[in-house]
């Protein structure tokens, strides 16, 4: 790394090679040389503390001439900084999943995810659906897109606000919405298994390429200014159990949603305020 800093004009990293005059300007040293200077193996990089600000909200972009009607329903999550509800939310994403009307199957797709069995082979006419989440510094954003035929966006937004709402129910017991093809049970002890199971598998499966190895150090050290080895995520991952699952759902629901839809909105924007209240949503 010291020669590949003085190869390109960082000489004044290394002690032992004196820098060219013209690389003499700082006497402090190059920004590069703060950056990797570490007072030990396991000191930390110091990196901003720019706090963000979550409030929610709703956007309804009206375009009935496209051929699907796209809606996404978000909400707070943990960020970065919040270790155990940073893997929570990822078993989370698991356990949901989602993803196309189609999929040619195989080991891994998540064909036994929640919403695969409970939406996507339910309802026909609903083209995607799959969970998100989007983890910075110091907040998330999780959450449900799906896509649907122009006319139905009304059924679709009470369709995923009732996946959110159940993953939230205590295991052995029904949400307040109810359907009669589908359990509104919290989430099970073997669910919340095979998604630590998928979850660490896709984990370790990514970590055998080295370009992602590279990138995983580079986004780490950016954002953490330290290097968690893949076998500390594993056990951070085995400790999740169903309750942290329905605590880290019921915390979705304590904060103000995001609504997003564009396409065919009508449906949508006139009824989301009445379902978002009828699974206790807030806007």
């Amino acid at each position: 790394l010291i020669n590949l800093c003085i190869d390109n004009g960082f000489a004044d990293l290394a002690p032992s090679h004196p820098a060219p005059a013209a690389d003499q300007s700082d006497s402090n040293g190059s920004w590069f040389r703060k950056i990797l200077a570490t007072g030990g193996a396991n000191s930390r990089i110091a990196v901003p503390s720019c706090k963000s600000v979550y409030t929610g909200g709703t956007w309804f972009d009206s375009k009935p001439d496209v051929d699907f009607t796209q809606v996404y329903l978000g909400f707070k999550s943990a960020g970065i900084d919040n270790e155990h509800g940073l893997y929570v939310y990822a078993v989370l994403q698991m356990l949901l999943g989602g993803g196309g009307s189609f999929s040619a199957g195989g080991p891994g797709k998540g064909m036994y995810s929640r919403l695969y069995t409970r939406v996507l082979n339910q309802h026909a006419w609903i083209e995607s659906c799959v969970a998100f989440h989007h983890c910075y510094t110091d907040a998330g954003l999780f959450g449900i897109s799906a896509s649907c035929r122009p006319r139905n966006e009304h059924a679709l937004f009470d369709v995923i606000a009732t996946e959110i709402e159940a993953v939230a129910a205590t295991s052995g017991k029904r949400s307040s919405f109810r359907r009669p093809y589908a359990s509104q049970e919290g989430a099970s002890l073997f669910e919340v298994k095979r998604a630590k199971n998928q979850l660490k598998s896709n984990l370790l499966m990514n970590l055998e390429s080295r370009m992602v190895q590279l990138e995983d150090l580079g986004r780490q050290i950016q954002v953490s200014g330290r290097k968690v080895p893949a076998e500390a995520m594993i056990q951070h991952i085995e400790a999740i159990t169903p309750e942290d699952i329905r605590k880290g759902a019921a915390e979705l629901l304590a904060s103000p949603a995001t609504v997003l839809a564009q396409g065919c909105v009508d449906g949508i924007s006139q009824f989301c305020p009445q379902v978002a209240a009828n699974h206790g949503i807030k806007l």
